[in-house]
């Protein structure tokens, strides 16, 4: 009979989700930074479930996006080798769970990048494989997921669902997008009309970079805030000369280590090693406590051959 049951798994983790203070362009693909300093990792407990039958053992992070970490034979006492889906959730964070049946783990999230919900079942029937059914729903049609109900959360997920849903005026049957909070405030006034700026020195939050949400921060009154997330949306879209363009009005308005951050990327995509290091390294300088800007900024920095820049920035990083 298959068992279900939550659980911890002890992982070695690097805070580098959607709504970190350095991945303002985490959504457009990872930044090939020359690697060169180790970034700290610290061992912390992650919420998983377990899905177990008389032949498989299945662990599911419900607390890092709904991946599924390992697979294990029992009766030939090995791990099980598995590729991941073609559908990657964009989702580092915990995501909404819930047990259907006795053998099927399921959840939900929405991908704010390409502005879909997504379910994902675990099923694990007795005395069978692992099957990974993924579902993807246009919230602006009609389709509807006819499933089993399924029971108590076990897990709640981010309020990005349920902004979009106020956003459409609409609401999606058999999933549970609720749990509208801080993250998403700056996003609610703007549906609004008005995206209110922030302390600079203060991380933007994560970047919607959906078509709706760029027409809306295009209309709102300007401010470094909204000028900041314009970049991201136009990087995204591969406008990468009208990103700079929105990042350098934003430090017009407003000098963010933010803004400068994603300067630099943009700097060392087309090769400009000295001027990426640059900007980086007054980044990292204005914000003491966000310590991969240091990090990222000595790898620049060693790149560019400014060995002695890079040892006193690597002094302010913990660890």
């Amino acid at each position: 009979m298959t068992q279900l049951r939550q659980a911890e798994v002890v992982l070695p983790v690097v805070e580098c989700g959607q709504d970190s203070p350095v991945s303002a362009l985490g959504a457009i693909g990872a930044v090939p930074w020359p690697r060169r300093t180790a970034r700290h990792r610290d061992p912390r407990p992650v919420p998983a479930v377990v899905l177990e039958n008389d032949l498989l053992i299945a662990t599911v992070l419900i607390g890092r996006g709904g991946r599924l970490h390992s697979l294990w034979h029992k009766r030939e006492h090995r791990p099980v080798p598995f590729s991941s889906p073609a559908f990657q959730p964009a989702s580092g964070g915990p995501v909404f769970a819930a047990p259907v049946g006795g053998d099927t783990l399921r959840v939900w999230e929405w991908d704010t990048a390409r502005d879909l919900p997504y379910q994902i079942d675990f099923v694990l029937p007795d005395g069978e494989a692992l099957r990974v059914d993924t579902k993807v729903r246009d919230p602006r049609g009609h389709t509807e997921w006819d499933e089993t109900p399924p029971g108590d959360l076990i897990m709640a997920g981010s309020g990005w669902g349920a902004l979009e849903l106020t956003r459409l005026g609409a609401r999606l049957t058999a999933t549970p997008f609720t749990g509208l909070g801080p993250a998403q405030r700056p996003w609610l006034d703007l549906l609004h009309g008005n995206m209110t700026a922030t302390d600079p020195e203060q991380p933007p939050g994560r970047s919607l970079v959906s078509a709706p949400w760029r027409t809306m921060l295009e209309a709102a009154p300007e401010n470094w805030l909204t000028a900041y997330h314009i970049g991201v949306a136009r990087w995204h879209a591969r406008e990468n000369e009208a990103a700079i363009a929105a990042w350098r009005r934003s430090i017009e308005l407003a000098v963010s280590p933010w803004a400068l951050r994603n300067l630099a990327v943009a700097e060392f995509r087309c090769g400009h090693v000295r001027e990426a290091a640059e900007l980086l390294t007054a980044a990292a300088w204005s914000t003491p406590a966000v310590p991969d800007l240091s990090v990222e900024a000595v790898d620049l920095l060693l790149a560019a051959g400014q060995a002695d820049e890079a040892a006193t920035l690597l002094r302010r990083v913990p660890g």
